[in-house]
């Protein structure tokens, strides 16, 4: 089976891409999650937060036989696949504008490098409203977000949400 690259900001993880990955488990026996560092993003969450939050919420899922690696990255996303080498990236997608967008970005990648392929994995319906910037908005906002990140997530984001909020 192909080592599969599954990037994102995660910024914060939800449990859309929860469901992303459990998907992709029964595709494969290896994930890499990359975590992309924007320099021009202003991120809720540092990504060393960001990595162990995703390491924790994946931990407690228990999928079998399958090996998860969590890295950062802060290049094109087609180099850091091959860097971590894997010849599969799996792109997660909620609606025809994910799709849009995602296409966009496989005639790109595959203009830049051949031997990799993009497989669009479709989330469930009962998560497809969710994006971490509609969860950065209704934290930021004072909002609950219990329904829309994994409960590690959540526990994290309550428990700090003053320093977190008074730096935004």
């Amino acid at each position: 089976m192909s080592k599969c690259f599954f990037p994102g900001s995660f910024d914060p993880f939800t449990l859309g891409h929860q469901n992303i990955i459990k998907k992709v488990s029964t595709i494969t026996d290896h994930l890499v999650v990359g975590i992309g560092n924007h320099h021009d993003k202003n991120s809720l969450l540092d990504i060393k937060i960001r990595e162990k939050l995703i390491r924790e919420s994946v931990d407690a899922l228990v999928i079998k036989n399958l090996k998860i690696d969590i890295v950062q990255f802060d290049c094109l996303l087609i180099d850091a696949a091959k860097k971590n080498n894997c010849n599969l990236i799996v792109r997660g997608i909620r609606d025809t504008s994910d799709l849009n967008y995602e296409l966009r970005m496989y005639n790109t990648n595959r203009k830049m490098s051949n031997n990799i392929e993009t497989f669009f994995m479709a989330t469930d319906n009962n998560l497809n409203h969710i994006s971490s910037s509609l969860v950065r908005q209704i934290y930021k906002l004072g909002g609950q977000i219990d329904t829309l990140v994994p409960s590690t997530v959540n526990k994290y984001l309550i428990s700090n949400i003053n320093s977190i909020t008074k730096n935004i």
